[in-house]
């Protein structure tokens, strides 16, 4: 990652805060929260508003472009918008590359205060200065086309293919960790799958949007598609069955609300999200975008849990 890149901010939208505070707000079903103002009396005055949030929008149904509005939607989206409504603040989304966020959200003058994209805390991440606040969990998950005879029950199926992901993923780090190497090493630093099971090596492919990625795949530019899971089910949904999952997901791990460590709004973020899943405008959201396989309850949302559930894409 540079530590100052280029940002493509192409779509911004606007959420302006509710008008009133109240400390009983009505049922999911009866509409979206308002201000809770508990927690927006946890946000300092000193907090310039409004809240800049990134997100990468090539990542459907978590984050992407409605191609009719030019707006950004997804189940993320929607979430972070109920978030800042609780926290009786308004923000703004911006759509930029997923491998600028945390350099942005780290950098001396930063230009955002979240990162609301699909993030998979992990130890690296946090050491570059970044707390993640939990608000879901996730595993990774393959698609290939639908007319293909590859199966992948597990990443050593990689081996011997083209795999196409986004850059700056938890994807790109584990399918270059099978081979053993760093993000786009020559060689290899630690053990190679691949060669110690006698097969080939699997490329990597790297794209700068996932949605660059999805279409090497159905040009045959790549064999295989690696990305989170739920994004892999809803690409065969959109694309009307030219391209199918294949295998069982891996490496389940919570995805986190990225914000600079520190950061003097952790406190309302966290306790806005654990509001929304105890009075059910978490549940109502997941369940709009069919994706509410991932839920947590509001005593999973911790600060920086890293942990992977069940076994892992790449072995220790």
């Amino acid at each position: 990652m540079k530590r100052f890149p280029i940002v493509l901010v192409s779509v911004a939208v606007s959420l302006t805060a509710c008008g009133g505070t109240t400390a009983n707000p009505s049922p999911s079903g009866a509409g979206g929260p308002a201000k809770v103002a508990s927690i927006a009396a946890e946000v300092p005055s000193s907090v310039p508003t409004p809240l800049q949030i990134a997100t990468d929008a090539t990542y459907p149904p978590d984050e992407s472009i409605d191609p009719n509005t030019g707006d950004i939607v997804g189940w993320d989206i929607d979430l972070g918008k109920a978030i800042c409504k609780v926290m009786g603040v308004v923000c703004t989304f911006n759509n930029v590359t997923f491998d600028s966020i945390i350099p942005q959200l780290t950098a001396s003058n930063p230009r955002y205060v979240m990162g609301i994209s699909s993030f998979t805390p992990t130890q690296e991440r946090e050491n570059k200065g970044i707390d993640f606040v939990s608000y879901y969990k996730a595993g990774e998950g393959w698609i290939v086309k639908g007319s293909s005879n590859i199966t992948i029950n597990s990443a050593a199926d990689m081996c011997g293919h083209t795999v196409a992901v986004e850059t700056g993923t938890t994807e790109e780090t584990d399918a270059w960790a099978f081979i053993g190497k760093t993000v786009g090493a020559a060689a290899a630093t630690t053990k190679d799958y691949c060669k110690d099971a006698g097969k080939q090596d699997l490329k990597v492919a790297n794209f700068e949007k996932q949605t660059d990625a999805n279409t090497a795949l159905l040009s045959d530019r790549a064999d295989i598609g690696f990305l989170d899971s739920q994004v892999a089910a809803y690409q065969v949904k959109v694309t009307g069955g030219k391209v199918k999952t294949s295998g069982q997901g891996c490496s389940v791990a919570p995805y986190g609300i990225a914000l600079a460590k520190g950061s003097p709004i952790e406190k309302a973020v966290t306790d806005a999200v654990k509001y929304l899943i105890d009075n059910g405008y978490y549940k109502t959201i997941l369940q709009t975008w069919s994706v509410a396989d991932g839920a947590i309850q509001s005593s999973d949302v911790k600060i920086n849990d890293n942990k992977s559930i069940g076994p892992t894409c790449v072995p220790s």
